[in-house]
């Protein structure tokens, strides 16, 4: 059973260290989908505490819609040395741990770029007294113009069918999503994470 792919990916993925609909989604074209009994999630981070998050945030929303799903810290923790275990190591466990499916998700890309604000102009109210009269008069004011930076992510997820032999090399669905300045890591995990849910859903790859 050939493994290089399937294996390179998911290591390459834990070795690694938000807009909320899905810009882009393809589709194996012969894939029908189908229930998946357990599901693993695997995610990228530059730090420890984000992987366990985002893998967290992830299997919520899956569990939510009621699939059987768990994060990858029981199959590779955190700890762990991942080059230290061979290909057929990774595969074992994850044949061993019941997953018939595995969600990856990985940031693809990070784009920055200045943005300017402000600059405009409007009208303010002010009041002034004429003899006995009092009047409101208005006065335009130009706003500062200032530059600031504006990031944008890519994030791409795709889902491997652990348990079909015929697709376990290769990628029976993928996805991406763009998240320009998330307001924290949390909330853009969040909104990404169930984004992803429903086009995973909507595709019928999981039934």
């Amino acid at each position: 059973m050939k493994t290089n792919l399937f294996v390179l990916l998911v290591v390459a993925v834990i070795l690694g260290g938000c807009a909320t609909t899905m810009s882009s989604t393809w589709k194996k074209s012969d894939y029908e989908g189908r229930s998946f009994n357990k599901i693993l999630v695997v995610a990228e981070s530059s730090s420890k505490q984000g992987r366990v998050n985002s893998e967290n945030t992830i299997v919520e929303r899956l569990q939510k819609e009621g699939i059987n799903a768990t994060n990858s810290l029981s199959v590779f923790p955190l700890n762990e040395n991942v080059y230290a275990l061979s290909p057929e190591e990774i595969e074992d466990r994850i044949l061993k741990g019941g997953y018939d499916g595995v969600l990856i998700s990985s940031l693809a890309d990070a784009n920055s770029r200045e943005v300017r604000e402000g600059g405009g102009t409007y009208a303010q109210p002010v009041t002034y007294r004429y003899g006995r009269m009092i009047r409101t008069g208005y006065v335009h004011v130009q706003e500062p113009e200032y530059y600031r930076r504006e990031v944008t992510y890519v994030l791409q997820t795709q889902l491997y069918d652990a348990k079909d032999s015929a697709n376990k090399e290769s990628v029976v669905w993928a996805g991406q999503a763009e998240i320009t300045d998330p307001s924290s890591l949390e909330s853009g995990v969040k909104d990404y994470a169930k984004a992803l849910v429903k086009s995973l859903l909507d595709s019928g790859v999981i039934k």
